[in-house]
């Protein structure tokens, strides 16, 4: 087993699922959102080609505060590798992003990242600060330069929120700017189709979004065929229920394989209760090979 492929695997994963791809240009009022007003969460499992490296789960909470004027809500993302992988080079990453309501919107104010890879531990915290209109990251205690804040500024895991309510049909195409406090990103999106998609826990019909990667770092960079697809369940708001990529280290994706939504039980439908999806999945084929 590859070392050094098991630890992209299981990085990209963090990096991608937990929200650094273009979405909408802002967080609707949480009101909208039953994802901080019901008991949600996602869970995932994840595989390098057929082999499963690790799991993962996105929860998302209502923060009790004294101050109705203050309200907060968190986003939370964590991501291990397995026992067996775990032998070899174990990976655990914990993602927080703390989100505040400012004139019916939710914008990012603290995004937490803590890691444990291979025994090497880094933690880093990002603080949006709205009146100096500037991101400021401290990374293992050292602060860096600050970036200037742009216009409908996301970091990564406050980004969920808005993928999940975008309605593709009516914006099949556009761009977001991200940050998670060492650059801003801006990442181009699109819809390519609807497919059936089959889990452990039944089949959905979704959306497939494609992503374009050149805008992400690390090994994206490097690797000129890379692609970056998500699936996208009909509910509303929307559940993640696959993703997946192809790059030069091999291929991988994280799957749906439990969790509440709305405070109840995600089940999927029997797979011989859905029809066949439309032809429009021929246009995916056509861009992006399984």
């Amino acid at each position: 087993m590859n070392q050094r492929k098991i630890k992209y695997t299981l990085n990209l994963i963090a990096f991608i699922l937990a929200g650094l791809m273009p979405f909408q240009t802002n967080l609707a009022d949480p009101k909208i959102s039953s994802f901080f007003q019901e008991q949600t969460y996602f869970d995932y499992s994840i595989y390098w080609s057929f082999l499963k490296v690790g799991s993962a789960q996105l929860s998302f909470h209502e923060i009790d505060t004294v101050d109705e004027n203050n309200q907060k809500y968190e986003i939370r993302f964590s991501v291990q590798s397995n026992e067996l992988v775990s032998a070899i080079y174990p990976v655990k990453t914990h993602i927080l992003s703390t989100l505040v309501k400012s004139e019916d919107i939710l914008k990012p104010s603290i995004y937490m990242k803590k890691s444990d890879e291979g025994g090497k531990q880094r933690n880093s915290i990002v603080r949006f600060d709205y009146q100096l209109n500037q991101v400021t990251e401290e990374k293992n205690q050292i602060l860096l330069p600050p970036i200037q804040i742009v216009e409908n500024l996301l970091d990564p895991l406050s980004l969920i929120v808005a993928i999940c309510q975008n309605d593709f049909q009516e914006k099949p195409s556009f761009e977001q700017a991200v940050s998670d406090g060492d650059q801003i990103a801006s990442i181009r999106s699109s819809l390519l189709g609807t497919e059936s998609t089959h889990t452990s826990i039944g089949e959905f019909q979704t959306e497939v979004i494609g992503i374009d990667p050149q805008g992400l770092r690390g090994v994206f960079k490097k690797s000129p065929d890379a692609n970056v697809i998500l699936y996208l369940s009909e509910h509303n708001p929307a559940i993640p229920i696959k993703l997946k990529s192809k790059v030069r280290v091999g291929s991988f994706y994280a799957i749906l394989s439990g969790g509440m939504y709305q405070g109840s039980t995600i089940e999927g439908k029997k797979r011989e209760s859905l029809q066949k999806s439309p032809s429009s999945s021929q246009e995916l084929k056509r861009r992006f090979k399984r």
